[in-house]
């Protein structure tokens, strides 16, 4: 799985240029590719690999934005964290900051008590700061969702409720803070993220990224945590 998304965040730059040049009159593709990884030997061997790949287009009244995010953790021979999510958000403006969005969302995490969590989910949401400083963009939705529970192998279909909630801060001109808190409930379960971020220019298009995601699970099979912290230090490269 990770040697796939190392193939896509090397080869996506190429893409998505060779789109943009192929198609300059239907928007153009923008994103970032991020990659850490971390290795240890000694008293103790262990691994640690994330990647990112986020890229976003807007073209008249919509934009659109996918996010496909891995990461892994190896520690003396044994995965301690093996996860993969994939997320598109599509919005139709309504207004100065209102919009319209239609989501679709997939997340296969071995140690979340869960062979797979996919939803989609349609809601209204709004820009309320936009400047060049400052962001801030919270939203809410309605949908359906499948899950699988891996102990039992069932699965289950609800309704869910979905709020997101973006800060964007820019300190200066080569620094960002960036803070995004998502949830998504429905009887079965309310899986909830915190993401922070603090991303820093080093030359051009290259950046690096410290970050800290805490992810919850309400209801999972016995001997699985609720909570997963998971701090990650990459680098970023814009396009």
């Amino acid at each position: 799985m990770l040697k796939k998304l190392l193939i896509i965040i090397l080869f996506i730059p190429l893409v998505s240029n060779a789109a943009d040049n192929d198609e300059e009159d239907q928007g153009v593709w923008k994103g970032e590719g991020e990659l850490g990884f971390t290795s240890t030997s000694g008293n103790t061997d262990s691994e640690n690999l994330n990647a990112r790949l986020g890229v976003a287009r807007e073209e008249g009244k919509w934009k659109h934005a996918a996010d496909l995010r891995a990461i892994k953790n190896t520690t003396e021979d044994e995965t301690t964290a093996d996860s993969l999510v994939f997320r598109e958000k599509s919005e139709y403006k309504l207004g100065e900051k209102s919009y319209a969005f239609g989501q679709l969302r997939y997340e296969d995490d071995e140690f979340s008590g869960y062979d797979y969590q996919t939803s989609i989910s349609f809601g209204l949401g709004s820009r309320y700061i936009e400047n060049e400083q400052h962001l801030l963009d919270a939203s809410i939705g309605l949908g359906y969702r499948s899950i699988k529970d891996s102990a039992t192998g069932e699965s289950e279909e609800d309704a869910i409720i979905t709020g997101e909630v973006i800060y964007a801060y820019k300190i200066s001109e080569t620094a960002t803070f960036t803070q995004t808190f998502f949830v998504e409930s429905g009887d079965e379960n309310t899986h909830s993220e915190s993401d922070t971020g603090l991303k820093t220019q080093i030359a051009g298009n290259l950046a690096s990224k410290i970050g800290y995601l805490v992810k919850h699970n309400s209801d999972v099979p016995p001997g699985i945590d609720k909570t997963d912290e998971i701090i990650s230090v990459s680098l970023v490269y814009s396009f």
